[in-house]
């Protein structure tokens, strides 16, 4: 079979129990839609043929952004045929299964579609009866869906149904409501039962009665309470649950009556949750009049604090090699002068030259000693090793030995670190005897502190100098980007004649630039769908990627009973 009626067959996207579907192309309209057919055992069926139309036809009437588009309905000889918007997407089990477990504001953005779609349906005075995953096509990967077979699925008197592999049936009797399984005519609230247990699917991974015997199953749905939903996000809200509970009421009294009463429930606890995360956002965004100073104060002063470590070092080296080579130099020169002292025993003109020398402020410790190492005169704290052997202190730290002299570390009574320069005394080539010379090191440390004060009073004024800096140029910058977003807030609401008028002298005249013609675009293609005749433009644009769901009334979950998709 090559045509049906005025449409081009190009091929068979599925085939499920009880139809077949094809790819489409309508010459006239140079449009490629979905064809289905009844299987030829039902074809010949003019009852049944009868009924596949004229339930067709009550769907056809239906016209919402979440439920399918049926184009033309019609008979080709014996054959009955329905034309229909050809899907792109998954199934709603498929995309489960691609990308579970799906986020609560996912879930609820399907729900609140999906009733939104049933009361409109509703109002129209059809029901679905056949609300399942595999009738809901997921369109885009941030959760659109369209709904198909308006009118079309019933409950046949011995459905045949296989569980999957996680045990259970996930054909079509597990989101049948119990009054439809009693065989009452199914209303509105039926529709909703079905909804209820799609959404305790999505939140739970399972159906509520999981079960591979087919009377067991349907005699629970009947008989017993929906078990306690548990859902496998543990933050899924409670008031969600409760609506899922509601839902799932075996009287249907007890249920929500319409879907605009379940739609407002639904649209309330998103409203929460978005209301939430745009607080949790609030405050995990950090502005960029903060962030860019902060950031850069942190960049800079790390920066300079390792400089400021780095100069601290090498100053200290360098001003502990001048102590050096003071103390060194000055010891030395003493040593030469005390000399012929030291050897003529002269106590009185060693303790003079001692005395002379003690009235430099920078001198702590001073003293000679003979040959034998007792001393012959000290300027010091501690007197009383005068004409004994010198004692060193116990806390002196070896820091440096140049030729015979060394230098020590140690700290005074008073805290005060000190450097002692022991030197030996020669006279022509012979050691006759020792001198012991301290000199302080505040002065050292003053200098060393001025330099620190100075280099962080620079670091300091640097990063203030920064963080005011990058401030005014975060706020400045801030004023063109908070100008977009309002921009971009106002198409969102469906205002296409914003546009932004400020011109600059920078990268954002582009962005702005680009923006407008973003804007004039979608003016443009909103105007083309409105005129008559762009339709079909619009229509030769339709992607090759497309999914049509053939109704199965209820048959197997195999290759039959989904229709897949044209990839």
């Amino acid at each position: 079979m090559t045509s049906l009626g005025r449409y081009r067959l190009q091929g068979e996207l599925g085939r499920g129990a009880m139809s077949i579907v094809y790819r489409g192309y309508d010459p006239h309209i140079k449009r490629e839609l979905a064809i289905k057919t009844p299987r030829p055992e039902y074809a010949q069926r003019p009852e049944y043929c009868q009924r596949f139309l004229s339930e067709a036809r009550v769907a056809g009437t239906l016209a919402h952004p979440s439920i399918i588009t049926i184009f033309d309905i019609g008979q080709a000889g014996t054959i009955p045929f329905i034309a229909m918007e050809l899907l792109q997407g998954d199934t709603l089990d498929e995309f489960v299964r691609k990308n579970s477990p799906l986020p609560v504001r996912m879930i609820l953005k399907i729900a609140i579609q999906l009733a939104d779609a049933l009361d409109y349906a509703h109002r129209q005075g059809v029901v679905h009866r056949d609300i399942k995953p595999d009738n809901i096509i997921v369109t885009s990967d941030s959760g659109n869906i369209k709904l198909m077979d308006f009118g079309i699925a019933k409950l046949r008197s011995h459905p045949t149904w296989q569980p999957d592999e996680q045990g259970y049936v996930a054909g079509t009797p597990h989101y049948m409501s119990p009054e439809q399984i009693r065989g009452k005519p199914a209303d509105a609230r039926s529709d909703l039962y079905s909804l209820g247990v799609v959404l305790y699917w999505l939140l739970a991974g399972h159906t509520p009665f999981k079960t591979n015997d087919e009377s067991e199953l349907l005699r629970r749905i009947v008989t017993e309470d929906v078990p306690a939903l548990q859902p496998r996000n543990p933050d899924t809200p409670e008031a969600l649950i409760s609506v899922v509970t509601t839902l799932l009421a075996r009287d249907p009294d007890a249920r929500y009556q319409s879907g605009a009463e379940l739609l407002e429930d639904l649209q309330q606890i998103d409203d929460e949750l978005a209301e939430r995360e745009r607080s949790w956002a609030g405050r995990r965004t950090i502005p960029l009049r903060v962030r860019w100073p902060v950031v850069m104060a942190l960049t800079v002063g790390l920066t300079m604090l390792v400089g400021l470590v780095l100069v601290q070092q090498k100053q200290n080296e360098v001003m502990t090699n001048l102590a050096f080579d003071y103390g060194l130099t000055l010891s030395q020169i003493i040593a030469v002068k005390s000399a012929e002292d030291v050897l003529l025993n002269d106590s009185i003109a060693i303790s003079q030259m001692i005395q002379d020398m003690a009235s430099n402020q920078n001198i702590a410790l001073l003293s000679v000693s003979d040959h034998r190492g007792n001393i012959i005169s000290i300027f010091s704290s501690d007197a009383s090793q005068l004409g004994h052997a010198y004692q060193s202190p116990s806390n002196r730290r070896l820091i440096a030995r140049r030729s015979d002299v060394e230098v020590f570390s140690i700290q005074s009574k008073t805290g005060e670190r000190i450097f002692v320069f022991e030197t030996p005394i020669r006279y022509q080539q012979h050691d006759i005897g020792r001198l012991q010379l301290g000199l302080f090191t505040d002065s050292l440390t003053a200098a060393n502190q001025t330099t620190l004060n100075a280099l962080l009073s620079l670091i300091g004024a640097t990063l203030l100098t920064v963080l005011v800096g990058m401030y005014v140029l975060s706020r400045r910058l801030q004023m063109p980007i908070e100008m977009l977003r309002r921009a971009m807030v106002q198409v969102a609401r469906g205002d296409l004649e914003s546009r932004i008028r400020l011109h600059r002298r920078d990268d954002f005249e582009r962005l702005f630039a680009a923006f407008n013609t973003m804007a004039d675009s979608l003016q443009a293609r909103l105007y083309m769908a409105h005129t008559p005749g762009s339709q079909e433009e619009g229509d030769r644009q339709q992607n090759s990627r497309t999914r049509i769901l053939i109704q199965n009334d209820g048959g197997p979950q195999s290759a039959d009973n989904a229709e897949p998709s044209s990839r």
